[in-house]
């Protein structure tokens, strides 16, 4: 990682809140010379594991600067209660699957009793092995500041420090979030199934009944074929229990066909 880059390190939302972590952390003289230590390409290499931050950056020795940054994983039981709840909210499902972070995803961390990006210096361990006593150094600073780039690059870098690589977390969501569909859709037909009546049921309404009036049986019908087509389909759309709109096209114009046939035999029969 060399040569010189913009002035700007992160634009998106989630790296910016990652570069004012360190700016919170230490002072500015050594924010300053680390921002500059970044553009002018002295971080000279960065290896982001989970956990862990490696890197090298050329001072004023002919020898690079080693520093290390350590956070906190999070544990099993952690992830299982992120991802649970992250599963629940579809708008977060929807946009982190398709590469993007909600600016509220901190919400389902918060949630979980977690916290995403570190709030105090202590929940971000760093080390450099340069004589500076401060810690942060300048070349802790511009190491920050690189990691600030590779966030807007793959937000899921900042999860991947907590423990969970992108494959691995894209995976475990598109599996809870498929679970929670199916468990939808089991539990509307199951509704469905159970509001609907038998056979059974519905010999004993006609048993229990009083027949039906002869007001209704001599009723005059007549039928206007409508001026648009099948009318009701376009407007409504397909019901969401349906997996295919053009099977359901298919079969409900059918339908409707059937049924203006057989009403304009009844009432030219009659």
């Amino acid at each position: 990682m060399t040569g010189r880059i913009r002035n700007e390190f992160g634009v998106n939302w989630w790296s910016k809140k990652w570069n004012n972590a360190i700016s919170s952390f230490t002072i500015s003289s050594r924010i300053d010379k680390g921002r500059e230590y970044a553009r002018t390409g002295n971080v000279l290499s960065m290896e982001v594991l989970k956990g862990q931050i490696i890197a090298e950056v050329q001072g004023g020795r002919l020898t690079p600067y080693k520093v290390n940054m350590e956070i906190d994983i999070f544990s099993k039981q952690e992830w299982e209660n992120i991802m649970n709840i992250m599963a629940q909210k579809a708008i977060f499902c929807a946009m982190i699957l398709n590469g993007e972070m909600p600016e509220n995803i901190e919400e389902a961390f918060k949630e979980a009793g977690v916290f995403l990006f570190p709030k105090k210096q202590i929940h971000l361990i760093t080390e450099c092995s340069c004589p500076d006593a401060a810690n942060p150094c300048k070349h802790i600073a511009a190491v920050h500041y690189m990691l600030g780039l590779e966030f807007d690059k793959d937000p899921f870098v900042i999860l991947k420090l907590r423990g969970m690589d992108k494959e691995e977390f894209l995976k475990a969501l598109r599996i809870l979030r498929s679970g929670n569909e199916s468990d939808k859709i089991k539990r509307k037909i199951k509704k469905q199934l159970k509001s609907k009546k038998t056979i059974a049921d519905l010999k004993r309404e006609f048993e229990n009944s009083n027949g039906i009036d002869k007001e209704v049986l001599n009723m005059v019908f007549s039928y206007v074929s409508p001026e648009v087509k099948h009318g009701v389909i376009k407007t409504l759309g397909i019901p969401d229990f349906c997996t295919s709109e053009d099977e359901f096209g298919y079969k409900m114009r059918k339908a409707y066909i059937n049924a203006e046939e057989e009403t304009i035999k009844y009432i030219e029969g009659k």
